[in-house]
């Protein structure tokens, strides 16, 4: 039906809730499509789109389509309500949709003119009040994606209102599509990054590099440089797997960006103009790592956001001061007692720090548990009270919970007040 089109992962096998639900009486889907992963050659008009499903099935009572395209500077939805809003999409098509040995092909009432610098965003309404019901699933072809690369609602209550979606569930995957109008290049197209995200902050000094893997690629390349287009660190690496370990070859400096460019090969050529992502690595090892280095606390109520936790180490190892309860050595601080009580609070900024509070007396050197205190999980607060004796210093580790495992702390908030 069409002449110049970018086919992408038309033979997958699997199913999804894409672009439209076959198993419910209503839905409303939007996928995004990356520029790097159309590869187009050139800006153009889309004319139509084709998608694809098992040839035994049925989408009699689910073929009252609304089709709507978009850009979208987006690569992926960040929650279930993130729809991109229907002021930047363009109906393109309504109306009955028919399968034809396996396919849906559908030719655009108003074609739609890509710019090829954004992304794409391909959206679908199904509008009939019924279901298919020799279906035991969704019928239409997809294949894995970037995480979260489509938004969808399916339910039996009403036909939904673009303009004010219900709350969907984001997936991993995307619809198996033939897009006309545009052209493929004849390299491959350029991998989309997955980690480290461009712009990302405090990476690891031996991060994993992963990327999507490209339809066609035999190869990969990857460089790393201090400098836009760098290659310093790593001058096109051949691999053939869609990831990278830096460890324990190379090791990358605190505080630093580092530029990263990750190139297919194919037998048709090495993919073009493949752009940099940029990250910056941990700060550097906080002042207060170690017990020697703790935060005088003089003033009360006293309050510090470590915002460097996650750069810290676990020096000698756990600390086991108190009987049967040890910990990560994490960031210390310390006060000198007057005789009453203190409070001290841990709130950590993410759900992925699980902090432990640590308090001791004595020296660095010779640690005597004064309490610890770990009732809840991550993302949760700790706090714990003691009494003091008067001109005693008193050192406070904040650290991950695991006693025999070291894991990485992260940004927290530490209050300690006088009662």
């Amino acid at each position: 039906m069409f002449k110049a089109q970018i086919n992408l992962n038309i033979g997958s096998t699997n199913v999804g809730t894409a672009p439209v639900s076959s198993f419910f009486s209503y839905s409303y889907v939007q996928q995004i499509y990356p520029k790097q992963e159309l590869n187009a050659t050139a800006a153009g008009t889309i004319t139509g789109l084709t998608f694809y499903l098992d040839p035994s099935s049925s989408i009699a009572d689910s073929s009252d389509w609304t089709v709507y395209l978009g850009h979208t500077p987006k690569t992926a939805f960040t929650s279930g309500t993130d729809w991109i809003p229907s002021s930047q999409l363009t109906q393109v098509f309504a109306g009955t949709v028919t399968k034809n040995n396996g396919k849906v092909e559908i030719a655009f009432t108003t074609p739609f003119a890509y710019n090829n610098t954004d992304n794409l965003v391909v959206a679908a309404r199904e509008n009939a009040p019924s279901i298919d019901i020799n279906n035991f699933d969704e019928v239409f072809r997809v294949y894995p994606y970037i995480p979260n690369s489509i938004l969808y609602y399916k339910g039996d209550q009403a036909v939904v209102d673009p303009a004010s979606p219900p709350g969907g569930i984001r997936a991993d995957y995307k619809s198996s599509i033939t897009i006309a109008g545009l052209t493929a290049k004849s390299t491959p197209a350029c991998p989309f990054i997955l980690y480290p995200a461009n712009n990302a902050q405090f990476i690891s000094l031996s991060p994993t590099i992963s990327w999507q893997p490209v339809i066609g690629a035999t190869s990969y390349k990857v460089s790393l440089g201090t400098s836009p287009g760098g290659t310093d660190i790593i001058n096109q690496q051949v691999v053939t797997a869609a990831n990278f370990n830096l460890s324990p070859s190379i090791v990358l400096t605190r505080d630093t960006s580092y530029y990263l460019k990750v190139t297919a090969v194919s037998a048709n050529g090495e993919s073009s103009g493949c752009t940099d992502n940029v990250f910056k690595t941990i700060p550097p090892i906080p002042v207060n790592d170690a017990c020697s280095g703790a935060l005088l606390a003089s003033v009360f109520p006293y309050s510090y956001t470590q915002s460097d936790g996650m750069s810290s180490t676990n020096n000698a190892g756990f600390i086991m001061a108190c009987p049967n309860d040890g910990m990560n050595d994490g960031l210390w601080f310390k006060f000198t007692g007057e005789g009453g009580q203190y409070t001290i609070k841990v709130a950590p900024a993410t759900i992925s720090f699980d902090p432990k509070i640590g308090v001791y007396k004595g020296s660095c050197n010779s640690l005597t548990c004064v309490g610890t205190k770990d009732n809840g999980g991550g993302g949760s607060s700790e706090t714990i009270t003691i009494t003091t004796t008067a001109g005693t210093e008193y050192y406070i580790n904040v650290g991950s919970y695991e006693d025999s495992e070291d894991k990485p702390e992260d940004v927290f908030t530490i209050t300690i007040t006088k009662l």
